[in-house]
């Protein structure tokens, strides 16, 4: 197996069995550094200090909507270059691509598909480097 840089992935997630289950998947990717936040405030703070490579961001956090930190990641100069990926369970068409019109790169649906989960992560760190995530 091919050397992988360390990578940090930050999931904004306010749900602890949500966070629970994408550490104990991510747990298995050595390569892939998972930090969470359980706030969407906070997540922006996280996103701004610490670059990650890729945000997962759920919808509904208790502080601010998740529609709302995707626009703040995107009109952030320091934020705006890190692609996201919204785990959400609410499913409906309008917000689905209201959200990947905002800028997500990908809209994934509660319960979880692992498996598609890790295509996308996966995907996202092959074509983005460290340093596209910075201003």
């Amino acid at each position: 197996m091919a050397w992988a840089p360390r990578r940090a992935v930050l999931y904004i997630e306010d749900n602890a069995a949500n966070q629970l289950l994408v550490q104990r998947v991510f747990a298995h990717r050595p390569e892939i550094d998972l930090i969470c936040a359980e706030r969407g405030l906070l997540g922006l703070e996280m996103a701004r200090d610490q670059h990650p490579a890729l945000v997962l961001l759920d919808i509904h956090l208790p502080d601010i909507n998740g529609d709302r930190v995707l626009q703040r990641l995107r009109d952030d100069p320091l934020t705006r270059a890190i692609p996201v990926v919204v785990l959400s369970a609410d499913a409906s068409d309008f917000r689905i691509q209201n959200l990947l019109m905002s800028g997500a790169w990908a809209y994934l649906t509660k319960p979880l598909d692992l498996r598609r989960l890790l295509e996308v992560v996966d995907e996202i760190l092959s074509v983005v480097t460290p340093a596209d995530s910075r201003a």
